[in-house]
């Protein structure tokens, strides 16, 4: 049975079930605007005992790094409760985004939803046990895969996004407490880095403004306070030597 849901005026969620696997088709533009309630969607399917999922891409007409956050919080929420996420039917722009940004190494891409569905379980996980992507015969790994790999994950994609976007939204209190204007051009990089699908960078971008508030720290401000906080957590121990 499908069951059909409007996520947002752009975007349906269509569900359905293939044995033991839910196949969820998604439809339309996946957005900073829709992501978040995607995302929301998306982890009410996942349970201890129901938590193998595929996401049938095939009808996304556009995908940003909100977009993309949103896949790889899922595919770890249903690693965390033994199942999987897996990507099927891609369309050549989420595709493409995947290729970009590496995280088509760390996502499983299957042509369509039944091979998805049906697929060995040996093909979801690599050996340092992250998701592996299925891919054609003498497939190479291009550029932005390799530097992705290479770089340290902060933690979660959606959540260093999560932390940014605060951050970024709260930008007239980070003003109002830097009289100095020590950290425009570091909030300037960082809004940047958010417009983009590269959270290579996007870290880089967060890393750089924490390391100038350890060098000047800014006017008492509680909204900088808790957005910084949130910032370092999502990034690493190491960055709690920073204080505001």
């Amino acid at each position: 049975m499908n069951s059909g849901t409007t996520v947002d005026p752009g975007l349906d969620l269509t569900v359905r079930t293939a044995g033991d696997v839910t196949i969820a088709e998604v439809a339309g533009e996946l957005d900073i605007a829709s992501a978040p309630a995607l995302r929301e969607q998306l982890l009410g399917l996942l349970r201890p005992g129901s938590s193998r999922l595929v996401i049938d891409l095939s009808k996304i007409t556009l995908c940003d790094a909100s977009g993309l956050a949103v896949l790889v919080g899922t595919d770890r929420r249903a690693g965390l409760l033994g199942g999987f996420l897996r990507l099927a039917a891609v369309s050549p722009l989420v595709g493409e985004a995947l290729q970009i940004t590496g995280l088509r190494r760390t996502l499983a891409v299957y042509p369509t939803a039944q091979a998805a569905a049906t697929g060995p379980l040996a093909a979801q996980r690599g050996p340092a046990g992250t998701a592996g992507t299925v891919r054609p015969a003498g497939a190479q790994t291009g550029p932005a895969s390799r530097l992705t790999e290479q770089t340290p994950a902060p933690g979660d994609a959606d959540e260093l996004r999560e932390a940014v976007a605060a951050v970024l939204t709260s930008a007239d209190a980070w003003r109002d407490a830097d009289p100095s204007r020590k950290f425009t051009s570091a909030l300037r990089a960082m809004s940047r880095a958010q417009e983009g699908t590269d959270d290579t960078a996007l870290y880089t971008a967060a890393r750089s403004l924490l390391s100038v508030l350890s060098r000047h720290p800014l006017t008492p401000s509680p909204t900088v306070a808790a957005t910084a906080t949130r910032l370092r957590r999502v990034l690493s121990p190491a960055t709690q030597l920073a204080r505001t």
